[in-house]
């Protein structure tokens, strides 16, 4: 009898593990739209000023003859106006995505990007306006209604779905990450190739979802990217700044912006930003009791930087990083932009080994507490036990490449000259020349290999993060 009841107990227990980690799964990992696992590929979309027959979203940008303002003017930083000197210009933005009528919208357009502005194949800018001229929120694909959206025209990655396949599998792990859909783009009835629709990190719902502030309240949440001081708007004067931590970079205010925006509320967001930074670079003399847990989505920050270190994009924490914080929550980073990321940096190579974030804002303190560190690396063993295994995303590459077909040939077709040597620059290719590839198929059998050998080398030593922690390399700070 005991034997049996002691059986039975066994069976209960072990029934009672198996649901404690099918619930812990599904509560770490968020449900996440793929695109090439959930559309209708069988539809065809035909056009009337082409016949391109394609399963893919169509965009179609007709801008009544107009040149594109944005262009970057060599030799500076400064980029091309409008003859009247607009950043931007209004045009005809239709969306085809099934056999029905499409969707037709006045758009505002521009080029945007860094470097990416000189590739020969552009990346834009889109928003909306109504009849007024007033901002005008836009579903597109069944993404959430926004006004900002980026066009991103995959050149440099040769293999075209780096920013699809880091942005989805992002998105399945942290708080937020933009959503994206492939679509084929014409601007007037010229056929530009194969094009990633995106989320920008914006506050709405469905995005970055933050408190609004109240009318008459200085205090407001926020959202900032720290990046090149140039293409600031708003820069704010906070912490990272004023001490030179984040320099060349400066960190702009992204929300809140427009009717949002007040002196006042800048001055909250450069006090609350800062006396966050300034927390973490006390680590680890200046503060009891881990503070800084108190402040930061911890295991965000343990996201961010292994899906930044896996995917080895060296920008990560210099250029294009973006933190939000809610005013009830704490701050949390976004990732944003794989378009340079295993080893595909334009004009330095990176190779499969070390570490290219252990030196970038606040995780060169970060990595300075032992509990941080332990964190970090029990997440980094559970996500590649999970969502980072190596088969799963040569699985996922493999997949999206047998669903983009046919627009990947047309795409390389219109931009030949992506394998074309003897067209090679310094602005439109890796350097030096033998870094770049000659087809398609060995872009994807590059991006894999990369891939496979990064990940190998984080399994071996992502243990040796614990050096970081260690009082030997940082106890003459005490000294004060």
């Amino acid at each position: 009898m005991k034997g049996r009841l002691l059986f039975i107990l066994t069976i209960f227990g072990m029934i009672g593990f198996v649901l404690v980690v099918t619930v812990t799964d599904k509560a770490d990992f968020k449900k996440r739209y793929h695109q090439h696992e959930e559309w209708n590929s069988e539809v065809q979309i035909e056009l009337e000023i082409s016949d391109i027959k394609t399963h893919l979203p169509v965009i179609q940008i007709d801008t009544a003859g107009q040149q594109i303002p944005g262009e970057r003017i060599i030799g500076t930083d400064a980029y091309q106006l409008t003859e009247d000197g607009e950043s931007e210009i209004e045009t005809t933005f239709k969306l085809y995505q099934d056999e029905s009528a499409p969707l037709t919208l006045v758009s505002t357009i521009h080029y945007r990007g860094n470097s990416s502005r000189l590739f020969r194949k552009k990346s834009y800018s889109l928003g909306f306006i109504d009849q007024n001229k007033n901002e005008k929120a836009v579903s597109l694909l069944g993404m959430e209604a926004d006004n900002n959206w980026a066009l991103h025209g995959p050149y440099l990655d040769r293999s075209l779905i780096r920013n699809y396949l880091a942005m989805n599998v992002a998105g399945e792990i942290m708080p937020y990450a933009p959503d994206v859909r492939f679509v084929e783009v014409f601007i007037d009835e010229n056929y530009e190739g194969l094009y990633l629709l995106m989320e920008k990190v914006t506050k709405g719902d469905g995005r970055v979802s933050l408190t609004t502030p109240e009318n008459n309240s200085r205090q407001t949440s926020y959202i900032v990217v720290v990046d090149r001081l140039n293409k600031m708007n708003f820069s704010l004067n906070e912490f990272l700044r004023y001490t030179d931590k984040s320099y060349p970079s400066g960190t702009e205010l992204i929300y809140p912006t427009g009717r949002k925006y007040t002196e006042e509320r800048q001055q909250y967001v450069e006090r609350d930003f800062s006396y966050i930074a300034h927390s973490i670079y006390q680590i680890p003399y200046g503060q009891e009791d881990d503070h800084y847990q108190d402040l930061l989505d911890v295991q965000a920050f343990y996201d961010y930087f292994i899906l930044n270190e896996l995917f080895r994009n060296v920008d990560a924490g210099r250029y294009s990083t973006y933190f939000y914080r809610d005013m009830r929550g704490k701050l949390t980073p976004v990732v944003w932009d794989f378009n340079n990321s295993l080893n595909n940096y334009q004009s330095t190579t990176f190779d499969e080994t070390g570490f290219s974030m252990t030196q970038s804002i606040f995780y060169e303190q970060l990595l300075k507490d032992d509990d941080f560190v332990d964190g970090l690396i029990q997440r980094y063993y559970e996500l590649r036990k999970t969502k980072l295994k190596t088969q799963r995303l040569h699985q996922y590459i493999d997949e999206t490449v047998n669903f983009l077909g046919d627009s990947i040939t047309r795409n390389n077709e219109r931009w030949s000259d992506m394998y074309d040597l003897t067209q090679y620059d310094t602005d439109n290719y890796l350097q030096p020349i033998e870094r770049n590839v000659t087809s398609y198929h060995e872009a994807i059998q590059q991006l894999k290999q990369y891939l496979e050998k990064r990940a190998e080398w984080l399994d071996d030593y992502i243990e040796t993060l614990h050096q970081y922690d260690h009082p030997s390399r940082h106890s003459h700070e005490s000294i004060k």
